[in-house]
């Protein structure tokens, strides 16, 4: 079964049905409101009340702006719900307490995030002047672009490929169809890849995005562990013609050394929060920019 080809009104139809999941979407619903829309108008509306990090490496340079992976970059939740309808699709009410436990784990995302978004926003230095498409339209009267580190994109469809594929290996025992399971295994992790790389290649996040927000999610999740974050990036861009071998291998090694960066702060301070060491790498980010810049004489 092609969990693209999923209807999505389905998928939201599904949350709708089941009270055991309703309670739950209507939580999503109110957290994507309050950690990540209301902080980035509220700064918008009120310049200065929070600090804001500007986000450059310098391998951004590398990634080109391809404006054709933007409704891949918009598809990331949508992509979510219809792995909510394919599990319930392949295992019946045997999944809803899996797939109501997946929604209650999208929410710890949402608040985790917002904990690093209330204290200090990030914006990258490489967003681009949108072309005259409406989905780049809607990004800009939606998104004002200030909540970077880190990515609910990336966040959320790891967790999504990951989740799924533990719930795949617990249920499918005496299915029928494991093929097809295998396939959905494999097809959620290539879109965890695809949409990773989106948020890239629209210029919409910087690579120094991608591994602190891998670092906050194995946080959450403990079993993404290391070894895991390792094998997905080492995943990016093995089909992406439009960037050749070599900068693939800068790329990858560039986002690994920050999800490094992470955990060897968290073995300085293993008693620190993840969402405060993510605080301070922002904060630390913008007092070198500031430093080299001054340092440049600009």
């Amino acid at each position: 079964m092609d969990i693209l080809r999923l209807k999505l009104g389905r998928s939201i139809g599904l949350i709708l049905k089941h009270g055991c999941l309703l309670s739950k979407g209507i939580e999503v619903l109110k957290a994507s409101i309050t950690e990540f829309f209301l902080p980035q108008f509220q700064t918008r509306l009120l310049p200065g009340i929070r600090p804001i990090s500007v986000l450059q490496h310098r391998e951004d340079a590398s990634l080109p702006f391809v404006p054709s992976c933007v409704r891949s970059y918009l598809g990331y939740m949508a992509i979510w719900l219809k792995s909510l309808q394919y599990l319930y699709n392949a295992f019946g009410k045997q999944a809803l307490a899996d797939i109501a436990q997946m929604i209650r784990d999208i929410c710890l995302i949402y608040y985790a995030a917002g904990r690093v978004y209330r204290r200090r926003q990030s914006t990258t230095a490489s967003r681009r002047t949108p072309p005259l498409n409406p989905y780049f339209i809607l990004i800009r009267l939606f998104d004002p672009h200030l909540h970077c580190i880190p990515s609910l994109h990336v966040m959320t469809i790891c967790y999504n490929y990951h989740k799924t594929r533990q719930i795949i290996m617990k249920l499918k025992d005496g299915q029928t169809g494991k093929e097809t399971y295998t396939e959905a295994v494999a097809q959620t992790y290539t879109l965890a890849l695809q949409i990773t790389e989106a948020v890239l290649l629209v210029k919409q996040h910087s690579l120094l995005d991608v591994g602190p927000s891998l670092f906050l999610l194995s946080s959450l999740f403990p079993d993404y562990d290391r070894r895991e974050v390792k094998r997905f990036i080492g995943g990016l861009f093995e089909n992406r013609r439009v960037i050749g071998p070599e900068a693939v291998a800068r790329i990858r090694a560039a986002i690994l050394q920050t999800y490094e960066e992470m955990l060897g702060r968290k073995r300085l301070c293993p008693n620190k929060k993840a969402t405060d060491i993510l605080v301070e790498f922002l904060a630390g980010y913008e007092k070198t920019d500031r430093q080299n810049r001054r340092s440049q004489g600009t």
